[in-house]
């Protein structure tokens, strides 16, 4: 296995380990437990620079020229320019920053803000970093995601057990759609989705006992029994949309990755990984995922990477702790 190659430095310092910017073939990646985000060569599997972020990194979302990323963290709301690793604005946001996405054209940054007076989705400028709107939502939305047409917000609300849906471009809610297949336990609650190619259908896993299909033209839900049962948080699908990969976390660092198949939500093959994970990611060409070690009950801090041909594991570092967020660099 190899180790981490980087050492997070402490403060606002910046490592840099090859050419600047964020370039195809890159992955960034936060780390929660350091208060980072991390490049990182997604052919070599090498760390390129960590940038300080601030306290507890969450998510991360990339402009489409591959120059800008916008992080949540505890204040709220960090923009970076990932060629010359500055962080070019923090704004306070009220709480800790969570769920994160960008405008197709770059020009605004969606965040789920966590606050004790009510969560909101703020939608900033970033060119200039001011608001330009907020629309409540419900409690602890762990993602956000821009529908392919950029049109739309989703964002499954971990607390609410439930999914809004918000005009991207006017912030208004259009509906809330209640997500309760397993009912209101602890664990039963919505963390991740994955959106079809087509932008058709909306995924969301529960507890490898559901795996749930929302259709965005209509909005219906059906859910698909499982027999993992797994306390599952990510959730990722492959290019073709032909299959989709979940994390698969046991409390005990013996997790695993599940292959289901989208037309039949049958589970093809489940891959140990011998330790739990927080999110997933695939490469551009279906063959590899990506899962972050930061699962908050009993994570760790490595990137875990699948070849899905061998099932081959690899595990690398990404200059600091607690790996939470990942993203290719389009």
């Amino acid at each position: 296995m190899r180790r981490p190659l980087l050492a997070l430095l402490l403060g606002s310092a910046l490592v840099a380990l090859s050419t600047p910017g964020a370039k195809a073939q890159a992955l960034l990646v936060t780390n929660r437990g350091s208060g980072s985000l991390a490049l990182l060569d997604e052919a070599a599997l090498t760390v390129r620079k960590v940038i300080a972020v601030g306290e507890r990194a969450w998510g991360v979302a990339v402009a489409p020229d591959g120059k800008a990323a916008c992080v949540s963290y505890a204040a709220g709301l960090a923009i970076l320019n990932l060629d010359t690793g500055a962080v070019e604005q923090r704004m306070a946001l009220g709480g800790q920053g969570m769920g994160v996405a960008m405008s197709r054209n770059g020009a605004l940054c969606y965040v789920a803000v966590n606050r004790s007076d009510g969560d909101r989705l703020v939608a900033v400028e970033r060119s200039g970093g001011r608001v330009r709107g907020q629309v409540p939502i419900g409690e602890r939305a762990f993602g956000i995601y821009l529908s392919p047409d950029g049109r739309t917000l989703y964002v499954p609300e971990h607390d609410a057990f439930a999914l809004s849906v918000i005009d991207a471009a006017s912030l208004a809610k259009r509906r809330t759609i209640p997500l309760k297949p397993l009912g209101e336990g602890a664990f039963d609650k919505p963390h991740y989705l994955a959106i079809s190619p087509d932008g058709a259908t909306l995924y969301l896993p529960f507890q490898g006992r559901a795996l749930v299909a929302v259709d965005t033209a209509t909005f219906s839900v059906t859910s698909h029994p499982q027999a993992i049962n797994a306390h599952q948080h990510g959730i990722a699908i492959s290019p073709d949309g032909s299959r989709l990969y979940l994390a698969n976390n046991v409390f005990g660092g013996t997790g695993s990755l599940s292959e289901i198949d989208v037309k039949t939500f049958r589970e093809l093959r489940r891959i140990p990984l011998g330790k739990d994970h927080e999110q997933v990611a695939l490469a551009a060409d279906g063959r590899r995922v990506y899962l972050t070690g930061g699962f908050a009950l009993g994570g760790h801090d490595e990137l875990t990477v699948v070849d899905l041909a061998t099932a081959a594991i690899t595990r690398v570092g990404t200059g600091g702790k607690r790996p939470f967020a990942i993203l290719r660099v389009p």
